[in-house]
């Protein structure tokens, strides 16, 4: 093997006969000069001077090469200019974005703010205890508490550059979740009334008996109709023929279905939530009984004139269990219905 790489070396060595040869040769060739005439247009003198080939050869070399420069200057300027466009029509949409997304922060912010004071009138209104405010961490507390949380997470976020923070955008949303998780306590307090507040009125019998009629007696002291003596009328007398449909006033429980000669006739008692009952007397047909549930609206009788009356006529009362009977004017009057 040693042998073979020597032989091969004594080939191609310059003290090789042959290849000494062909180098001078070439030598030669390139020392040879070239002979330039330069006749200037309008001029009889002339000038000249010599090259040699090696001088021609270097300067073509020169020149494909400072070409072939130019050319790779000028294809990788075009190709990162189309990028920069490309960088900068990316920068622009993410900056247009950012900007929507801006003004729509900046709305969010305003939009709770003004929630929140409605929220604590609604909250000072419903009469609201003072310790349900007090769990409520003031405002420099949350945006103390966000901020310091957020810059923990700058500190852990490897993809951040030391000494970079995160948008001010981004403190700001941090903190408005913090406002609203905060206040949370103060939602519910405020839903929990009004869901109660929605119940209690839909209990509440605030629905006409009867879709017309004549108030003839009202709710109080009276001189009585049969007797003649002064009473204290306990409801209110609503004349209409006899046959007129009559209505529940508000969703509830039959309790009583029962008939008197001396007092109500044919009447009911329905029983609502939140400790009130409604009483329909005088009635001449009777379509529910005892035990039944009926929502508002729903016919339950017909206007008669059974028991102790002068005519046909509805006498309606509402009993609450706290303060016993009451003027069902005050609930006919609200405007609900």
């Amino acid at each position: 093997m040693k042998k073979k790489i020597k032989e091969i070396k004594s080939v191609f060595s310059q003290d090789n006969p042959k290849i000494k040869k062909q180098i001078d040769r070439v030598k030669e060739k390139g020392h040879q000069r070239m002979t330039i005439l330069v006749i200037p247009h309008g001029y009889d003198s002339s000038f000249h001077f010599q090259i040699s080939v090696f001088t021609i050869l270097f300067f073509v070399g020169l020149t494909v090469g400072l070409l072939s420069l130019a050319i790779f200057g000028i294809v990788r300027s075009n190709n990162t200019r189309s990028q920069i466009n490309q960088l900068s029509e990316i920068y622009g949409n993410y900056f247009d974005t950012y900007l929507t997304h801006s003004n729509q922060l900046e709305e969010m912010k305003e939009e709770y703010s003004k929630l929140n004071e409605n929220m604590l009138e609604i909250f000072s209104l419903i009469d609201g205890q003072d310790d349900e405010l007090l769990k409520i961490p003031g405002e420099d507390a949350i945006k103390s508490a966000s901020y310091e949380l957020l810059q923990r997470e700058e500190r852990e976020d490897k993809q951040l550059d030391i000494g970079r923070k995160y948008l001010n955008e981004i403190y700001d949303l941090r903190y408005l979740k913090h406002r609203m998780t905060s206040n949370e306590k103060l939602v519910e307090v405020n839903f929990e009334y009004l869901f109660t507040r929605a119940a209690v009125l839909s209990s509440t019998p605030l629905f006409n008996p009867m879709y017309s009629y004549n108030l003839t007696s009202q709710f109080g002291m009276r001189k009585s109709p049969t007797s003649g003596f002064w009473e204290y009328h306990d409801g209110l007398d609503m004349a209409n023929a006899t046959g007129t449909p009559i209505y529940a006033t508000a969703p509830g429980r039959v309790i009583k279905v029962a008939y008197s000669n001396v007092g109500y006739g044919h009447h009911i008692i329905i029983q609502h939530e939140f400790g009130f009952n409604t009483l329909y007397g005088h009635c001449s047909r009777i379509y529910v009984r005892s035990g039944q549930i009926v929502k508002t609206g729903d016919m339950i009788a017909e206007v008669g004139a059974t028991g102790n009356v002068t005519g046909p006529h509805l006498h309606y009362e509402i009993i609450l269990s706290e303060e016993g009977k009451t003027d069902p004017e005050e609930y006919l009057q609200s405007g609900i219905y």
